[in-house]
C-alpha cells in the first residue's frame, strides 16, 4: 500500500508542477492577436446574427501582424476589427485609447433633455439623484423620472445596493398623478437586476418580458436553449395608470432590459427613437501586453424572440428632436409623451 501512496504522490506532484511551471503566452504581436481571436472565436455569440466571417478576419489581419509590428500597429488593427463588429459591448482598452464600435450609443439631440426648465418644477437636490430623479412637470398632473443610470449592485438574495428601491418613495408620491414620464434615453446600462428592480412597480401580473440564448462553448454553434425571463410586481405598490417610456439609440444594454420589461405592460407605451441594440452580457480578458478586452456572449430578444442585437427595439410611437428643436429649446419627445397621456 505505501508503494501505491507513492506512486500517486509522485504523479500529483509531476502534475502539480505542468501547472505551476507552465510558461506563460509569449508577448509578441503575433501572440496577442493569436489569443484575440481565439477568445472571440471560443466566447464570442453574434458572429452567426451580425453576418461575420471570422475566419476570414483571421486571414486578412494574420497576414498583416508580424513579429516586427509595433504596438501602435497591433491597436490600430484590432481597433478595426471592434469597429467592423461594431456591437456596443466589444471594446478594446490600451494605453493608446479606447476602440469601440463604430456607431454605437449615438447622443444625437434625441438623446437628451432639451430645455428642462421649460418642462419640469425643480426644488432642493434629491437622494440618489444621481441615478434617479423625479420632477412634476409644468402644467398638468404628471410626474417625470430620469431614470439615468442601472449601476450597482441589485436586488438578489441579499439587497446590496438600496439606492434603487427610492422608487417606493417616488411611486408614493406620485400615486395621484394622471401618469408618469420615465425617461431612459441618455441611460447606457449598468445591472438588470436593477433595471427589473424599477420595471417591477409598474407591472400588473407576472409576464414574460425578455429571452435569450448564450455561448456554452467553444464550437460555432456550440449554444444553450433559449431562456425565458419573468417580470412580476415588486414593492408594496404598483402604478398602473398611463406610462410613457422616452427611448433612443443611446438607451443601451440593461436599460434595453427595462425597456423590454415595461413595453410587456398594457399601460405602458414606448415613445422615441429605436434603442441601441445589445444584451451582451459581456465577459473581460486579457492579453499577455497588459491590453483588457471585453466580448458578448448572449443573445437577447423580446417576449415575442425578436433578436434586438444589432438592432434595438423599435418604439411603439417613433418621435425624434432634431437640432433645430434643441437650438429652439423644444423637446418634442417629451410633449408628445404628455400628450399621449392627456389623451387616456
Amino acid at each position: 500500500m505505501k508503494i501505491i501512496y507513492i506512486l500517486l504522490i509522485v504523479i500529483l506532484c509531476i502534475g502539480c508542477e505542468k501547472l505551476l511551471f507552465e510558461e506563460d503566452p509569449s508577448n509578441t504581436p503575433t501572440e496577442n492577436f493569436e489569443i484575440f481571436w481565439n477568445d472571440f472565436d471560443r466566447y464570442y455569440a453574434q458572429f452567426q446574427i451580425r453576418d461575420i466571417d471570422w475566419d476570414l478576419v483571421h486571414s486578412t489581419y494574420g497576414q498583416s501582424i508580424t513579429a516586427s509590428t509595433t504596438d501602435a500597429e497591433l491597436f490600430t488593427y484590432l481597433s478595426e476589427i471592434v469597429g467592423f463588429i461594431n456591437d456596443g459591448h466589444v471594446n478594446l482598452y490600451t494605453p493608446y485609447g479606447t476602440a469601440r464600435c463604430n456607431d454605437c450609443q449615438n447622443s444625437t439631440p434625441s438623446g437628451l433633455l432639451i430645455n428642462p426648465q421649460k418642462y419640469l418644477v425643480f426644488g432642493s437636490h434629491q437622494t440618489y439623484e444621481q441615478i434617479m430623479e423625479y420632477r412634476n412637470m409644468i402644467g398638468n398632473n404628471i410626474g417625470y423620472i430620469s431614470l439615468k443610470t442601472f449601476s450597482g449592485a441589485g436586488e438578489g438574495i441579499k439587497l446590496k445596493d438600496e439606492r434603487y428601491l427610492v422608487i417606493d418613495k417616488i411611486i408614493n408620491e406620485f400615486k395621484d398623478k394622471d401618469g408618469i414620464i420615465i425617461d431612459v434615453r441618455s441611460n447606457g446600462g449598468g445591472n438588470s437586476l436593477n433595471a427589473e428592480t424599477v420595471a417591477g412597480r409598474f407591472a400588473d401580473q407576472k409576464r414574460l418580458f425578455h429571452r435569450f440564448y448564450q455561448k456554452n462553448g467553444s464550437g460555432p454553434n456550440d449554444f444553450s436553449d433559449w431562456y425565458n425571463v419573468y417580470i412580476e410586481p415588486k414593492g408594496s405598490d404598483q402604478f398602473l395608470k398611463p406610462v410613457v417610456v422616452l427611448t433612443s439609440r443611446a438607451t443601451f444594454s440593461s436599460a434595453e432590459i427595462f425597456v423590454m420589461a415595461m413595453q410587456v405592460f398594457p399601460h405602458v407605451t414606448i415613445v422615441g427613437d429605436t434603442t441601441g441594440g445589445g444584451i451582451g452580457n459581456p465577459i473581460h480578458r486579457e492579453l499577455p501586453n497588459g491590453w483588457t478586452f471585453r466580448l458578448s456572449t448572449k443573445v437577447g430578444a423580446t417576449a415575442d424572440g425578436f433578436i434586438i442585437e444589432g438592432k434595438g427595439i423599435p418604439p411603439d410611437v417613433t418621435v425624434l428632436n432634431t437640432g433645430e428643436d434643441a437650438a429652439y429649446g423644444t423637446d418634442r419627445m417629451l410633449e408628445a409623451a404628455v400628450e399621449l397621456i392627456e389623451m387616456q
